[in-house]
């Protein structure tokens, strides 16, 4: 849901702002109570830093409960190439916990980032080399201080849910969305009345994140938002967790810093939604992600 906030991630990243984290410290309490603090096993610093292979971060989008990752998606970046794959996974993306059939955003509330991440490696083969998780709040104030994002409005948006404390309300058409209009660009699927929102359902929102992403890159990274470093760190470190640290940051900054939109692919892990149990899942096609994986992604 987060989303791409997802992209939050990129950018951060190539702005330089995580070269300020101290790992594990700076934790936000709350996320102590809510989720299983478990971290992820991560390259070594001399493997990771020697050799040029390709690196991969998982960025997780919470829900307000901050119990789901409604965003769920895998950055793969090359530095020998200077390209970035983005793998979006649906939330209902099905998978299964000791034989029972769960939706795959629930995972990070059950066992944190390291479960999420293993049913990842295991659906597509791409190993999690890093994670960041991010909730709404400080999605919005990124790209508040960012001074906003542009982006087209393929449709009309119109959507309220009381009990989300969710309130869709944007005009078809080419805009400058502030945070809070961000978050409901990325968040919107349907509309309150049945035939409204996207055809394609939950891949329409995951088509319209992506391209949120790639308006993010192409109109922030540019030095002039270097400046804003600071202030999108003091932001983060409330509402972010990661275990990209130090060392990592300034070995990978000099190439994502000149990444342009071109060099930015976009897949979504293929599949059908299906109902089963009353429940809507999406059923990941295993043979085509790996096929997807193999065909574009770096290794």
């Amino acid at each position: 849901m987060l989303l791409i906030c997802l992209f939050v991630s990129v950018v951060l990243f190539a702005d330089g702002i995580w070269a300020l984290m101290d790992i594990n410290k700076n934790y936000n309490k709350r996320y102590d109570v809510k989720l299983q603090n478990v971290p992820i096993e991560k390259p070594s610093q001399e493997s990771s830093i020697t050799h040029e292979e390709p690196v991969n971060l998982l960025v997780l989008g919470l829900d307000k409960e901050e119990v789901r990752s409604d965003v769920i998606v895998l950055f793969n970046y090359s530095p020998e190439f200077g390209k970035v794959n983005i793998l979006s996974i649906a939330r209902d993306t099905r998978v299964f916990i000791k034989g029972k059939a769960v939706k795959i955003n629930a995972l990070v509330g059950m066992g944190g980032e390291q479960l999420i991440a293993d049913r990842i490696e295991n659906m597509t083969g791409i190993p999690v080399d890093y994670y960041l998780t991010l909730n709404f709040d400080g999605f919005k104030e990124v790209v508040d201080t960012l001074g906003g994002v542009q982006v087209n409005v393929p449709i009309n948006m119109n959507y309220d849910d009381p009990d989300q404390d969710l309130h869709i309300h944007l005009q078809k058409g080419i805009q400058i969305l502030n945070g809070d209009e961000a978050e409901q660009f990325v968040r919107y699927r349907k509309g309150n009345r049945q035939g409204q929102g996207y055809s394609d359902g939950d891949i329409g929102r995951i088509t319209a994140q992506q391209e949120f992403i790639k308006a993010l890159v192409q109109q922030k990274f540019k030095l002039k938002y270097l400046s804003k470093a600071d202030d999108i760190y003091s932001i983060l470190r409330e509402d972010m967790r990661t275990n990209i640290e130090i060392g990592d940051i300034r070995h990978y900054i000099k190439g994502l810093k000149n990444i342009h939109s071109e060099e930015i692919n976009t897949f979504t892990i293929p599949g059908e939604s299906t109902y089963k149990d009353n429940l809507w899942y999406f059923i990941y096609d295993n043979k085509k992600t790996h096929e997807l994986v193999d065909s574009y992604f770096f290794k």
